[in-house]
């Protein structure tokens, strides 16, 4: 009573009114400059929180998602049918490393990279193509690089991923899930077939297609690929020189990807990789998930049961040694003879049809 009789006869009635709250000071409010940080980079990237932290706002998690609250930066949002989320995979179910999002992308794309980065890959002749691999359930992911888009490279590369995975103790079945591009074995129903049944069916694999039209499908690899460009290829891609400094680079970026990187993607809760793959599997080895990127264009050397039925003398110390190079040399040289239909031409497919029995049988 005394408090409100004092500010009624220093106020008259408008002295009752409740007043501000706040202190009159506050030695630990964020400056306007670290605030104006916060809101320049969520507006650009989109990120929250954690990810903001991650990328260099000097700033702790809590009070970064404080900043995005107070001036209501809201995420943008992918517009669904009548607003519902996408229910794609039942993750729960998924064995790790056994369900593999498999993608190619194209490293030249000028809306992912700086111009001096794209100028700079030019210059030295970096492989123009990262073949990814990423398992749905743990982020684990495999790469490997080319410099041709070929069907011979896609096969190459996911069966190096069911092998690599086979030789570190893993047994369960593995699928491969691509669009429907000519490097995974295009459109034709009997190809396919014959992929799947000749090639992957004896690894323990299978070759998954998502629905046309459909490259939420393959959601997970398609958002790694957007890390790809932000975290490696952007600010790291003119420090390598030459091709193996790229080769050597890919394989720092892999393991820390599967390693140290922390992910907040769905059922991730800010796990790794390996921690998120070693909860599932306790017996899991670390080397697992170090597959070597390698280069698909120089994989060799070629099997010796192709090598005997190729027409020409094969230099096994150096150059192009995959069965693609050979195969489509047959056909060119068939071609070039006159000869579409000739000896040239069904030794060629004779070739390749003993290499994917080879390939079968190991």
């Amino acid at each position: 009573m005394r408090k409100a009789l004092r500010r009624f006869r220093r106020g008259g009635p408008s002295g009752l009114d409740d007043l501000s709250r706040r202190p009159h000071s506050s030695p630990q409010q964020t400056k306007p400059a670290s605030e104006a940080v916060v809101i320049q980079m969520r507006k650009r990237t989109g990120y929250g929180p954690i990810r903001l932290k991650r990328h260099g706002v000097p700033l702790p998690v809590g009070t970064i998602r404080n900043i995005i609250r107070r001036y209501r930066l809201k995420p943008k949002r992918c517009r669904t049918w009548k607003r519902t989320r996408r229910n794609i995979y039942l993750w729960e179910e998924k064995e790790p490393l056994s369900f593999f999002q498999t993608d190619l992308k194209e490293i030249l794309d000028r809306k992912g990279i700086p111009p001096e980065a794209y100028a700079h890959h030019e210059r030295v002749g970096l492989p123009p193509y990262q073949w990814t691999a990423c398992c749905v359930r743990t982020r684990t992911r495999f790469l490997a690089y080319s410099t041709e888009k070929t069907f011979a490279n896609g096969l190459a590369f996911m069966v190096l991923v069911i092998l690599w995975l086979r030789a570190h103790g893993l047994r369960h079945h593995i699928s491969h899930q691509t669009d429907w591009g000519e490097e995974f074995g295009g459109k034709s129903p009997k190809k396919l077939a014959a992929i799947d049944h000749r090639i992957l069916q004896p690894l323990g694999a299978s070759l998954l297609r998502i629905r046309k039209g459909r490259k939420t499908d393959n959601a997970v690899v398609e958002r790694s690929h957007r890390s790809d460009d932000e975290e490696y290829y952007a600010p790291l891609l003119t420090r390598y020189p030459t091709m193996d400094a790229f080769l050597l680079g890919s394989y720092r970026w892999q393991c820390y990807w599967n390693l140290r990187r922390p992910h907040s993607g769905r059922k991730m809760y800010g796990q790794r990789p390996f921690d998120k793959a070693r909860e599932l599997v306790p017996t899991l080895k670390r080397d697992a998930v170090l597959f070597p990127p390698l280069l698909l264009d120089h994989v060799g050397p070629l099997p010796q049961l192709l090598v005997e039925h190729l027409p020409f003398k094969v230099d096994r110390e150096g150059g192009h040694d995959v069965p693609a190079h050979y195969i489509r040399g047959l056909h060119n040289s068939a071609l070039r003879s006159g000869r579409r239909r000739g000896p040239l031409a069904n030794r060629a497919r004779t070739a390749a049809r003993l290499w994917l029995d080879g390939a079968a049988k190991a």
